[in-house]
């Protein structure tokens, strides 16, 4: 989903996450209104990982394992997210403790880490926010290139502007104004829908 309003992507965050309801349409999972499903169930079918997600102050790994499906998708999710190689950089791997916040790292390593931890979840549906904009360009391919190797089979959710993470999705939907002004696949909307364009590529 790209969108060039910070408020619209905040809201359809919310919705996502059942923090809030929209005023008008509903939001849906497998055609079932999010309000008619149980709160525990719904969390436990979708996961909602913001852009300013917090890392808390213990180790790089115990961040990594909060809500982790199980010891492998630890492993996995780490490698998807690059974060492995933030844990080479560690004084004491991924046992090194982290301050609040995750301030001891940098911004790109903290989102590493914070990505690391949504995709350990394994939900059936993930929704992430611009989880890649401190990582260097380099770095940011080969998220994209994991994240949807890693996410194979279930759904991944991206509100992003970066074009290389659109281009490994499927579709992308184009909100303007709060309203969808355009859908179909990035390399064709690259090319043919000049909001897009400026969207992505400015």
């Amino acid at each position: 989903i790209v969108t060039r309003d910070p408020a619209a992507a905040h809201d359809l965050l919310l919705a996502l996450a059942r923090e809030t309801d929209p005023t008008e349409g509903r939001v849906e999972l497998d055609g079932t209104p999010l309000t008619d499903l149980d709160p525990d169930l719904l969390r436990r079918a979708v996961l909602v990982s913001p852009h300013d997600a917090d890392l808390f102050e213990s180790s790089l790994l115990d961040n990594v394992r909060a809500g982790a499906a199980g010891p492998g998708s630890v492993e996995a999710a780490l490698a998807a997210s690059t974060a492995d190689e933030v844990t080479r950089l560690l004084p004491d791997g991924g046992d090194t403790v982290l301050a609040e916040r995750g301030r001891s790292l940098s911004g790109g390593q903290r989102q590493r880490v914070a990505l690391a931890r949504a995709l350990a979840a394994d939900s059936p549906v993930l929704v992430l926010h611009d989880p890649t904009t401190a990582v260097d360009t380099v770095t940011e391919s080969r998220i994209a290139a994991r994240l949807r190797e890693s996410r194979r089979g279930l759904t991944t959710v991206l509100i992003t502007t970066s074009p290389a993470l659109l281009a490994v999705t499927d579709r992308v939907v184009v909100l303007d104004g709060g309203t969808v002004s355009a859908e179909g696949p990035h390399a064709e909307l690259v090319t043919a829908n000049e909001t897009y364009r400026k969207a992505v590529l400015a």
